[in-house]
């Protein structure tokens, strides 16, 4: 019974801190990234799971569901929670890859452009590539990025000149404007890597890192490696939760292979 008590405190105390999160988060980012929406949905029911449990213990009275449907939720929840902590594992490991040096190619992928200017993500991205490019002077870039309908110029153009102000030869960098996501990326710029092409760098946020490096090796036999861009430490804990069902997506549409 007091190992029953202390776990339902802590589901209590988790349910709380993931609305405190979803609030900190919504106001950091204007309540404006996918599944988003999770968080509180998530707190939610654990509060009311909580409230449950203790006014049962209170009254002496079961919960108000069969037995067996308690039993089945829970081996559900177990299976789903092992697959989504393997998930993760997966994720914070391509999180933590290393570029190696000497590339022949570095693929930056686009994301989201506020007018003319790239937006956090992007920026940060911008940077990790600027970085590689100046430490690798062999190195060609593809500034990958299609122009979405509230854009001012497209994702590429918009990583084309960051990394002309940032101090890379414009001759080095090569465009690719016409993808929509992750997928058409990466085929697209495929299309484009210069002749003899062997060694490539996806560079992309570091919760990106698994998902866009297995859409890659899937696609293509060349050889592959991650070149993380950082974000912020309370953006990841979303991103990396959001990778998940991503990932899940990429899987069951055949667009990536673990």
């Amino acid at each position: 019974m007091k190992y029953n008590r202390i776990f339902n405190i802590f589901v209590l105390i988790f349910g709380v801190l993931c609305i405190l999160y979803w609030l900190g988060m919504g106001l950091a980012v204007r309540f404006g990234q996918s599944l988003l929406w999770l968080w509180p949905v998530v707190g939610a029911l654990c509060i009311a799971r909580y409230t449950l449990v203790r006014h049962a213990a209170k009254t002496g009275r079961p919960l108000p569901f069969p037995p067996r449907l308690i039993k089945t939720a829970r081996i559900l929840l177990c299976v789903f929670l092992a697959v989504f902590a393997a998930g993760e594992a997966l994720i914070c490991t391509g999180a933590h890859a290393q570029a190696e040096a000497g590339l022949d190619c570095v693929i930056v992928l686009g994301a989201k452009v506020n007018g003319t200017k790239p937006s956090g993500a992007l920026t940060q991205r911008i940077w990790a590539a600027a970085d590689y490019l100046a430490a690798n002077p062999n190195t060609v870039c593809i500034a990958s990025g299609g122009q979405g309908s509230d854009e001012g110029i497209s994702e590429a153009e918009c990583i084309r000149r960051d990394l002309i102000a940032l101090g890379i030869a414009e001759g080095r960098i090569i465009l690719e404007d016409e993808s929509t996501d992750t997928l058409s990326n990466l085929q697209n710029s495929f299309a484009l890597l210069p002749p003899g092409t062997e060694r490539v760098g996806i560079v992309t946020n570091d919760f990106h890192i698994f998902r866009a490096l297995a859409m890659a090796r899937h696609i293509s036999g060349l050889e592959f490696c991650g070149v993380p861009a950082a974000s912020t430490p309370y953006g990841f804990i979303h991103y990396a939760m959001r990778e998940f069902f991503a990932v899940a997506q990429g899987l069951v549409n055949g667009e990536l292979s673990l």
